[in-house]
């Protein structure tokens, strides 16, 4: 009798550690295809920085100065889609300053102004590390420019505005992913188009905005490579992200441009941080001020303040961010 009790409880045993078992692995199951639904499809989120100052004085002493004010700040969004055979990213970046010194008399003077897009679909071809994708980008700016970096001014003036320039480039290609926090991209084939949505403006003597001489576009076709880098230190309280993209232009001797985009993320408190961002942009057929512009100078004399150089443009701010 003791021996069929102890047998029956064996086997009871043994039936309800094998349930158990069982239910731990469904729940298992379940748990990686809720995580896995959970890294797939759509993504949103942003960040929102905020940067702005004033100091305003009434009946100044001569040796006070005068007054200021100044707003602007820096806009991110992304919406990004990931499957098991591709993904798709899309951003949008947005940094925009200005400011006013004197009275209200006196006009805001422009800081930044960049507005860029950018999009990249990938399949994957080879060990979900390689992929091969097609990247866009587009980018110009909001408001106008006139002499002396100003918001408001004379129509002879004017030396940019909103699609004036654009530039624009569409590169397939191959992008390695070597690890999810690295990525190179290589396009053989890269075509860019720079477009002037005014013809006044794209008459500009020294080639200020990109265009052909005597031409309100300028098509190029070369190759392209890109690299990006983001990863997150110290129990994800900082943040580092870096990309890098270069074009060459076939016909004008390998002649092109290059950005380099940097980012320091520094958490505060949740969903606050300080940033820090540093950019370098330079291109082979666009020509930047390398000389303050003088005030009265028309929009069509400012050829000799010009010149064939880098631009570099670094700042910080507040920054929220935000996942959705």
């Amino acid at each position: 009798m003791k021996k069929s009790l102890l047998s029956l409880a064996l086997l009871f045993a043994g039936f309800t550690s094998n349930l158990f078992a069982q239910a731990g692995n469904d729940r298992l199951a379940e748990i990686k295809k809720l995580s896995a639904r959970d890294t797939a499809g759509w993504s949103f989120g942003g960040g929102l920085g905020l940067d702005m100052a004033g100091l305003g004085i009434i009946n100044p002493q001569l040796s006070s100065g005068g007054n200021r004010l100044g707003i602007g700040g820096l806009v991110n969004l992304y919406a990004n889609n990931k499957r098991n055979k591709f993904y798709w990213n899309n951003d949008l970046s947005l940094q925009l300053s200005a400011q006013r010194l004197g009275g209200s008399s006196k006009p805001f003077q422009k800081n930044l102004d960049i507005l860029r897009l950018g999009s990249r679909y990938g399949y994957n071809i080879a060990l979900n590390k390689f992929f091969v994708a097609v990247d866009a980008t587009a980018e110009s700016q909001l408001l106008p420019t006139y002499v002396g970096n100003t918001l408001s001014g004379n129509a002879e003036d004017l030396l940019s505005d909103f699609l004036a320039p654009v530039r624009v480039a569409v590169a397939p290609g191959i992008d390695y992913k070597p690890t999810p926090k690295l990525s190179f991209f290589f396009a053989p084939v890269s075509w860019r188009f720079i477009y002037v949505g005014n013809e006044g403006l794209s008459a500009l003597a020294g080639q200020p905005l990109g265009n052909e001489a005597g031409k309100q576009s300028r098509n190029q076709l070369g190759y392209a490579l890109k690299a990006q880098f983001s990863d997150k230190f110290f129990d994800n309280k900082v943040a580092f992200g870096s990309k890098i993209g270069w074009f060459a232009d076939y016909t004008n001797n390998l002649n092109g441009n290059v950005l380099w985009q940097n980012n320091l993320s520094i958490s505060l408190l949740k969903g606050l941080s300080l940033d820090l961002f540093g950019d370098l942009f330079y291109d082979h057929f666009t020509r930047v001020a390398v000389e303050d512009i003088p005030e009265g100078t028309p929009a069509n004399q400012v050829e000799p303040f010009l010149g064939l150089k880098p631009t570099y443009t670094g700042g910080f701010l507040l920054k929220y961010n935000l996942v959705f």
